[in-house]
Protein backbone atom coordinates (compact mmCIF):
# COMPACT_ATOMS: atom_id res chain seq x y z
CA UNK A 1 0.00 0.00 0.00
CA UNK A 2 1.45 3.46 -1.17
CA UNK A 3 1.85 6.29 2.03
CA UNK A 4 -0.91 9.03 1.79
CA UNK A 5 -0.40 11.84 0.35
CA UNK A 6 0.91 14.56 2.61
CA UNK A 7 -2.54 16.56 3.56
CA UNK A 8 -4.65 13.90 3.30
CA UNK A 9 -7.08 12.62 6.13
CA UNK A 10 -7.22 9.62 7.68
CA UNK A 11 -10.26 9.50 9.85
CA UNK A 12 -12.72 7.23 10.18
CA UNK A 13 -15.86 9.53 10.40
CA UNK A 14 -16.27 12.96 8.91
CA UNK A 15 -19.11 15.21 9.90
CA UNK A 16 -19.82 18.49 8.14
CA UNK A 17 -21.79 20.62 10.66
CA UNK A 18 -23.48 23.70 8.32
CA UNK A 19 -26.38 26.37 8.73
CA UNK A 20 -26.07 26.42 4.99
CA UNK A 21 -25.43 30.37 5.17
CA UNK A 22 -22.38 31.71 3.70
CA UNK A 23 -19.73 31.16 6.23
CA UNK A 24 -19.88 27.51 6.03
CA UNK A 25 -19.45 27.78 2.87
CA UNK A 26 -15.45 27.49 3.17
CA UNK A 27 -15.95 24.55 5.56
CA UNK A 28 -18.01 22.65 2.94
CA UNK A 29 -15.19 23.31 0.28
CA UNK A 30 -12.73 22.24 2.71
CA UNK A 31 -15.16 18.97 3.93
CA UNK A 32 -15.50 18.12 0.18
CA UNK A 33 -11.57 18.74 -0.64
CA UNK A 34 -10.64 16.23 2.60
CA UNK A 35 -13.80 13.54 1.90
CA UNK A 36 -12.33 13.26 -1.72
CA UNK A 37 -8.51 12.41 -0.49
CA UNK A 38 -9.42 9.77 2.40
CA UNK A 39 -11.31 6.66 2.86
CA UNK A 40 -13.83 8.75 5.91
CA UNK A 41 -17.17 7.89 5.96
CA UNK A 42 -18.67 11.49 4.95
CA UNK A 43 -21.64 13.06 6.47
CA UNK A 44 -22.98 16.30 6.26
CA UNK A 45 -25.69 17.81 9.14
CA UNK A 46 -27.64 20.87 9.42
CA UNK A 47 -30.89 22.08 11.55
CA UNK A 48 -33.77 24.42 11.02
CA UNK A 49 -33.90 26.12 14.08
CA UNK A 50 -37.23 27.95 15.19
CA UNK A 51 -36.33 31.17 14.24
CA UNK A 52 -35.73 30.91 11.11
CA UNK A 53 -39.06 30.09 10.05
CA UNK A 54 -40.30 33.00 11.84
CA UNK A 55 -37.84 34.99 10.16
CA UNK A 56 -39.02 34.47 6.24
CA UNK A 57 -42.65 34.91 7.03
CA UNK A 58 -45.19 37.04 5.23
CA UNK A 59 -48.76 37.70 5.31
CA UNK A 60 -50.08 35.07 3.30
CA UNK A 61 -52.23 37.94 0.62
CA UNK A 62 -48.84 38.75 0.02
CA UNK A 63 -47.99 35.35 -1.90
CA UNK A 64 -48.44 34.28 -5.56
CA UNK A 65 -51.53 32.07 -5.80
CA UNK A 66 -48.88 28.93 -6.86
CA UNK A 67 -47.26 29.42 -4.13
CA UNK A 68 -46.75 26.69 -1.82
CA UNK A 69 -45.18 26.68 1.53
CA UNK A 70 -42.18 23.89 1.73
CA UNK A 71 -41.73 21.86 4.78
CA UNK A 72 -38.75 23.55 6.61
CA UNK A 73 -36.66 20.15 7.17
CA UNK A 74 -37.54 19.52 3.53
CA UNK A 75 -36.05 23.06 2.27
CA UNK A 76 -33.03 22.41 4.11
CA UNK A 77 -32.54 19.03 2.71
CA UNK A 78 -32.96 20.00 -0.81
CA UNK A 79 -30.33 22.78 -0.60
CA UNK A 80 -27.65 20.63 1.30
CA UNK A 81 -27.88 17.79 -0.84
CA UNK A 82 -27.55 19.98 -3.64
CA UNK A 83 -24.24 21.09 -2.10
CA UNK A 84 -22.80 17.27 -3.18
CA UNK A 85 -24.23 16.67 -6.13
CA UNK A 86 -21.21 17.08 -8.42
CA UNK A 87 -19.18 15.39 -5.80
CA UNK A 88 -18.02 12.06 -6.04
CA UNK A 89 -18.11 10.92 -2.63
CA UNK A 90 -21.23 9.91 -1.37
CA UNK A 91 -22.41 11.68 1.70
CA UNK A 92 -25.16 10.67 3.91
CA UNK A 93 -26.82 14.12 4.59
CA UNK A 94 -28.97 14.62 7.92
CA UNK A 95 -31.17 16.89 8.36
CA UNK A 96 -33.61 17.89 11.84
CA UNK A 97 -35.39 20.25 13.66
CA UNK A 98 -34.62 22.23 16.89
CA UNK A 99 -30.92 22.91 18.64
CA UNK A 100 -27.97 22.46 16.75
CA UNK A 101 -26.15 21.93 19.56
CA UNK A 102 -28.25 18.97 20.62
CA UNK A 103 -28.16 17.39 17.19
CA UNK A 104 -24.55 17.70 16.53
CA UNK A 105 -24.21 15.69 19.64
CA UNK A 106 -26.54 12.91 18.80
CA UNK A 107 -24.36 12.27 15.67
CA UNK A 108 -20.93 12.58 17.47
CA UNK A 109 -22.16 10.44 19.91
CA UNK A 110 -23.53 7.90 17.36
CA UNK A 111 -20.39 8.08 15.39
CA UNK A 112 -17.40 7.77 18.25
CA UNK A 113 -14.14 9.06 16.96
CA UNK A 114 -14.93 11.59 14.30
CA UNK A 115 -13.65 15.01 12.62
CA UNK A 116 -15.83 17.84 12.75
CA UNK A 117 -15.90 20.49 10.23
CA UNK A 118 -17.15 23.35 10.47
CA UNK A 119 -17.64 27.56 9.84
CA UNK A 120 -16.44 29.78 12.22
CA UNK A 121 -18.49 31.07 14.59
CA UNK A 122 -21.17 33.92 13.77
CA UNK A 123 -20.09 37.31 14.40
CA UNK A 124 -21.30 39.07 18.07
CA UNK A 125 -20.85 35.68 19.62
CA UNK A 126 -16.81 35.04 19.98
CA UNK A 127 -15.56 37.18 22.98
CA UNK A 128 -12.91 36.69 25.41
CA UNK A 129 -16.02 34.34 27.68
CA UNK A 130 -18.24 33.21 25.00
CA UNK A 131 -17.76 31.03 21.84
CA UNK A 132 -20.80 29.74 19.52
CA UNK A 133 -22.91 27.46 22.00
CA UNK A 134 -22.57 24.34 19.35
CA UNK A 135 -18.70 25.12 18.80
CA UNK A 136 -18.40 25.33 22.97
CA UNK A 137 -20.54 22.61 23.42
CA UNK A 138 -18.52 20.45 20.83
CA UNK A 139 -15.00 21.33 22.77
CA UNK A 140 -16.03 20.56 25.97
CA UNK A 141 -16.60 16.51 25.17
CA UNK A 142 -13.86 14.06 25.92
CA UNK A 143 -12.02 13.39 22.92
CA UNK A 144 -13.43 15.95 20.41
CA UNK A 145 -11.53 17.03 17.37
CA UNK A 146 -13.19 20.33 15.65
CA UNK A 147 -12.11 21.33 12.54
CA UNK A 148 -13.09 25.15 12.14
CA UNK A 149 -12.22 26.23 8.73
CA UNK A 150 -11.93 30.16 7.99
CA UNK A 151 -9.73 30.12 4.66
CA UNK A 152 -10.42 29.01 1.19
CA UNK A 153 -9.27 25.09 0.14
CA UNK A 154 -7.09 26.15 -2.21
CA UNK A 155 -4.47 23.11 -1.39
CA UNK A 156 -4.53 20.11 0.96
CA UNK A 157 -3.27 20.85 4.23
CA UNK A 158 1.02 21.06 3.67
CA UNK A 159 2.69 22.67 6.74
CA UNK A 160 0.84 22.42 10.76
CA UNK A 161 1.30 24.89 13.51
CA UNK A 162 1.36 23.16 16.52
CA UNK A 163 0.47 25.51 19.63
CA UNK A 164 1.80 23.41 22.27
CA UNK A 165 2.63 23.73 25.94
CA UNK A 166 4.14 20.50 26.37
CA UNK A 167 1.21 18.96 28.88
CA UNK A 168 -0.71 15.94 28.18
CA UNK A 169 -3.47 17.09 26.71
CA UNK A 170 -1.36 19.01 24.10
CA UNK A 171 0.34 15.47 23.15
CA UNK A 172 -2.82 14.12 23.18
CA UNK A 173 -3.38 16.89 20.46
CA UNK A 174 -0.04 16.40 18.52
CA UNK A 175 -0.90 12.71 18.50
CA UNK A 176 -4.36 13.28 16.78
CA UNK A 177 -3.10 15.48 14.29
CA UNK A 178 -0.33 12.93 13.11
CA UNK A 179 -2.56 10.31 12.74
CA UNK A 180 -4.84 12.36 10.95
CA UNK A 181 -2.28 14.36 8.79
CA UNK A 182 0.40 11.94 8.61
CA UNK A 183 3.74 12.78 7.06
CA UNK A 184 2.62 16.73 6.68
CA UNK A 185 5.41 18.63 8.27
CA UNK A 186 4.69 20.58 11.31
CA UNK A 187 6.94 23.41 13.50
CA UNK A 188 5.89 23.38 17.32
CA UNK A 189 5.25 26.93 18.63
CA UNK A 190 5.17 27.66 22.30
CA UNK A 191 4.82 31.09 23.67
CA UNK A 192 5.69 31.33 27.07
CA UNK A 193 5.41 34.82 30.38
CA UNK A 194 7.62 35.39 33.12
CA UNK A 195 6.09 36.12 36.13
CA UNK A 196 6.63 39.64 37.66
CA UNK A 197 8.74 40.89 34.43
CA UNK A 198 8.36 43.93 34.77
CA UNK A 199 9.66 44.15 38.08
CA UNK A 200 13.04 43.40 36.78
CA UNK A 201 15.47 45.93 35.50
CA UNK A 202 18.98 44.94 35.10
CA UNK A 203 18.22 40.94 35.02
CA UNK A 204 15.28 40.96 32.49
CA UNK A 205 16.84 39.95 29.29
CA UNK A 206 18.68 36.92 31.04
CA UNK A 207 15.27 35.76 33.10
CA UNK A 208 13.89 35.44 29.88
CA UNK A 209 16.98 33.93 28.20
CA UNK A 210 17.44 31.25 31.18
CA UNK A 211 13.10 30.92 30.95
CA UNK A 212 13.50 30.18 26.99
CA UNK A 213 15.99 27.89 27.36
CA UNK A 214 14.50 25.09 30.00
CA UNK A 215 12.09 25.33 27.90
CA UNK A 216 13.70 24.84 24.70
CA UNK A 217 15.22 21.45 26.54
CA UNK A 218 12.08 20.66 27.80
CA UNK A 219 10.45 20.89 24.33
CA UNK A 220 12.95 18.94 22.72
CA UNK A 221 12.41 15.83 25.43
CA UNK A 222 8.52 16.10 24.78
CA UNK A 223 8.82 15.92 20.70
CA UNK A 224 11.82 13.31 21.44
CA UNK A 225 9.43 11.13 23.69
CA UNK A 226 6.76 10.86 20.73
CA UNK A 227 9.20 10.13 18.39
CA UNK A 228 10.03 13.48 16.70
CA UNK A 229 13.88 14.23 16.90
CA UNK A 230 15.24 17.52 15.62
CA UNK A 231 13.96 17.85 11.97
CA UNK A 232 10.44 19.34 13.29
CA UNK A 233 11.25 22.96 13.90
CA UNK A 234 10.70 24.29 17.70
CA UNK A 235 10.13 27.82 18.52
CA UNK A 236 10.13 29.08 21.95
CA UNK A 237 9.23 32.97 21.97
CA UNK A 238 8.44 35.15 25.09
CA UNK A 239 4.89 36.37 24.37
CA UNK A 240 1.03 36.17 23.95
CA UNK A 241 0.29 32.64 22.14
CA UNK A 242 -2.29 33.68 19.75
CA UNK A 243 -0.13 37.08 18.88
CA UNK A 244 2.85 34.53 18.40
CA UNK A 245 0.54 32.59 16.31
CA UNK A 246 -0.79 34.97 14.61
CA UNK A 247 2.51 36.79 13.57
CA UNK A 248 3.81 33.12 12.61
CA UNK A 249 1.39 32.78 9.94
CA UNK A 250 1.96 36.46 8.61
CA UNK A 251 5.57 35.58 8.41
CA UNK A 252 5.87 32.04 7.42
CA UNK A 253 2.52 30.87 6.32
CA UNK A 254 1.24 27.48 7.70
CA UNK A 255 -2.40 25.82 6.32
CA UNK A 256 -3.41 24.35 10.02
CA UNK A 257 -3.03 25.74 13.56
CA UNK A 258 -3.41 22.50 15.85
CA UNK A 259 -4.38 23.00 19.15
CA UNK A 260 -4.96 21.15 22.49
CA UNK A 261 -7.55 21.91 24.55
CA UNK A 262 -6.51 22.04 28.21
CA UNK A 263 -2.50 22.86 29.59
CA UNK A 264 -1.02 24.98 31.21
CA UNK A 265 1.25 27.78 31.51
CA UNK A 266 1.34 30.21 28.58
CA UNK A 267 -1.69 28.18 27.08
CA UNK A 268 -3.69 27.60 29.83
CA UNK A 269 -7.60 25.91 30.22
CA UNK A 270 -8.08 25.79 26.49
CA UNK A 271 -11.79 24.79 26.86
CA UNK A 272 -12.76 27.63 29.20
CA UNK A 273 -9.93 30.08 29.39
CA UNK A 274 -9.71 33.00 27.44
CA UNK A 275 -6.43 31.88 25.29
CA UNK A 276 -7.80 29.36 23.27
CA UNK A 277 -11.34 31.72 22.76
CA UNK A 278 -8.90 34.58 21.38
CA UNK A 279 -7.03 32.02 19.34
CA UNK A 280 -9.91 30.74 17.72
CA UNK A 281 -11.54 33.68 17.42
CA UNK A 282 -9.19 36.21 16.29
CA UNK A 283 -6.02 33.74 14.03
CA UNK A 284 -7.16 33.93 10.27
CA UNK A 285 -6.18 30.18 9.66
CA UNK A 286 -7.68 26.83 9.82
CA UNK A 287 -7.83 25.57 13.68
CA UNK A 288 -8.18 22.06 14.39
CA UNK A 289 -8.75 21.80 18.16
CA UNK A 290 -8.68 18.55 20.18
CA UNK A 291 -9.98 17.64 23.57
CA UNK A 292 -7.97 15.22 25.18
Amino acid sequence: MNPPDAGTIQASHLLLATDLSPRCDRATDRAIALARGGSARALAATVVEPFERSARNVPRHDLPGWYTEPDDVQLARRRLEREFEATPRRWEVHVARGAAGDHVAGLLDALGEAVLVTGPVRDGLVGPAVLGSTVDRVLRRPGATLLMVKERAHRPYRRLLFASDFSEACRAALRRARALFPGTPMTVLHGYSVPMLGLLDSTRDQALADTAAQLREEGRAFLREEGLGDEVELLVEHGEPARLVQQYLETFGADLVVLGTHGRGAIHELVVGSVARRILATVQADLLAVRA
